[in-house]
């Protein structure tokens, strides 16, 4: 199995419709995903998704990011959603962090979580981070392996006042983390 992230272009909307239709409605949409099930079409999306990439264009209250899907490379198949962060605001640096995800509910556990994290840390160099916050639910054990398993390092738990949940944050030091690169 080898997946590419790839920052979503016209070409994928099909393949992310289909990852898109997965998810049941929630509160909290598909994470890592800047808000799919909220657009009003695929095309609106991906037009928001280029805008966020920069500082001058990002939505009000946001931070610039980088949005990628995770794709199958032998099928084409959207199997993940990445947002990579490039700045922590304060909800972010308490609650979110620089990177969220999610993975097809077809295709889990199957090792993409902690693939598409390796390869989102490539990105963290690039951008000028040296260490990457990343935080999941304190029930959420799959994704704390999968953060675990990239060089995450445990802080502390803290209470997302927005939902309630109970959320662990994670540190990855980069010049600790090299060999994953």
């Amino acid at each position: 199995m080898t997946i590419e992230l790839i920052i979503p272009t016209k070409e994928h909307i099909p393949a992310i419709e289909a990852f898109r239709d997965l998810f049941p409605e929630s509160p909290n949409g598909i994470h890592g995903s800047s808000q799919l099930v909220k657009a009003e079409s695929l095309e609106l999306w991906l037009d928001q998704v280029e805008k966020d990439r920069y500082e001058e264009t990002v939505q009000k209250g946001w931070v610039h990011t980088e949005q990628y899907v995770a794709v199958d490379s032998r099928t084409g198949e959207v199997v993940g959603m990445l947002n990579f962060r490039r700045a922590l605001n304060e909800y972010l640096y308490n609650y979110a962090g620089h990177i969220g995800y999610s993975i097809s509910s077809l295709r889990r556990r199957e090792g993409l979580g902690s693939e598409m994290l390796r390869l989102a840390l490539r990105d963290a160099e690039k951008f000028g981070i040296e260490r990457v916050l990343i935080t999941c639910t304190d029930d959420n054990l799959g994704s704390a392996g999968v953060i675990e398993k990239n060089g995450g390092v445990l802080e502390d738990k803290r209470v997302d006042p927005g939902d309630g949940e109970l959320t662990r944050r994670y540190w990855i030091d980069m010049k600790k983390t090299a060999a994953l690169k």
